[in-house]
């Protein structure tokens, strides 16, 4: 298969030294960070020969070169975190005839899939609720973090309102607020809503739904200060937000990563839950291959779909292509268990 890559930080690393060993990979980034690197910006290299897309960009550009891979008739298998809806490009994708597969990354997408298999598993869902962290091991630093992905996506997982479902109703709430203890096999998080939810929102008819994201109790005070304080604003020049970016990529500590993701769901008298973990593997941090499994893994599914948009839940609805994608996940060290709890009657 011939695949274009674009983008060649954190996470396109790992795409690209797993996925050049058997397919002919091509890159399209700024930094020139993978070898094989033949443009420089990714909106504009040419698309003509290529069998797939995999686009790792950062979100502010992300939707843009999606867009332009989807209108040539390009599969796009997508790891990028863009604020716009995926479903915009339904039209245009089904017209040029190609396949797209929107966040296609750990939270979401790898949630996303397992949402899905819940719905699939249980039928009717009462509540939903996704837990998902990539943390150090232990607390480390000025905020008890250590980045492992882009630093404006994170601060856009800071900032971005947080979508959520309550009694059926669609709310936008704080994307730090929510604040609640959850119990992990690290230890006590601390966890708040995030808007990571996205085509879920369309797709599974869940009247009580929601994303948070995980931390190390204390992060989220310090996180608050540094956005209410304007840090994290767009406006200025340069705007404040470029800045607080550059200084957080410099977090970067001698302590091994895990990614931590528990997804819930309870309907009638049972519960069903989903628990991943991924640690470091082969000198790849654990954000590395817990998101770059998922997208790899993608190209185990995508091929076997109709023209337009599909989302990773319909993926865990498959009984077909949920097991191919889960085998090809698991191949990379990323661990899920299946818990199910049968809930008395009152």
């Amino acid at each position: 298969m011939k695949i274009l890559l674009m983008g060649c930080g954190n996470i396109g690393k790992y795409i690209y030294n797993a996925l050049s060993q058997r397919h002919e990979v091509a890159v399209a980034d700024k930094a020139g960070g993978c070898p094989s690197t033949i443009a420089r910006d990714a909106l504009e290299v040419p698309l003509g020969g290529y069998d797939l897309v995999i686009n790792a960009l950062p979100g502010n550009i992300a939707y843009k070169a999606s867009r332009r891979a989807l209108e040539v008739g390009v599969d796009v298998v997508d790891v990028s975190f863009f604020p716009e809806d995926p479903f915009e490009l339904d039209e245009v994708t089904k017209k040029s005839g190609a396949r797209y597969i929107p966040d296609a990354g750990v939270a979401p997408g790898l949630s996303n899939v397992l949402a899905g298999r819940l719905v699939a598993e249980l039928g009717k869902v009462d509540e939903l609720g996704i837990y998902v962290g990539g943390i150090p091991e232990r607390p480390v630093g000025p905020l008890g973090y250590s980045i492992t992905w882009s630093p404006l996506d994170l601060i856009e997982e800071y900032t971005r309102p947080a979508r959520v479902r309550r009694s059926g109703e669609l709310v936008s709430v704080d994307p730090l607020s929510g604040v609640e203890l959850v119990p992990s096999p690290l230890g006590m998080l601390e966890a708040f809503y995030t808007d990571g939810l996205r085509t879920l929102l369309k797709t599974l008819d869940v009247p009580n739904m929601y994303e948070k994201t995980l931390r190390w109790p204390g992060h989220i005070e310090k996180i608050k200060l540094l956005r209410d304080l304007g840090f994290m604003s767009e406006e200025g020049d340069p705007p404040p937000r470029l800045v607080t970016a550059n200084l957080l990529s410099r977090l970067k500590f001698d302590v091994p990563d895990v990614v931590y993701m528990k997804v819930v769901g309870s309907g009638g008298q049972k519960k069903v839950q989903y628990e991943v973990t991924v640690r470091p593997r082969a000198g790849w941090t654990a954000m590395q291959v817990a998101t770059g499994s998922v997208a790899i893994g993608m190209l185990y599914v995508i091929k076997d779909l109709d023209p337009g948009v599909t989302p990773p839940e319909y993926i865990g609805m498959s009984n077909r292509l949920f097991p191919r994608l889960l085998a090809a996940v698991r191949q990379h060290g990323v661990e899920i268990v299946q818990e199910i709890v049968e809930r008395r009657a009152l």
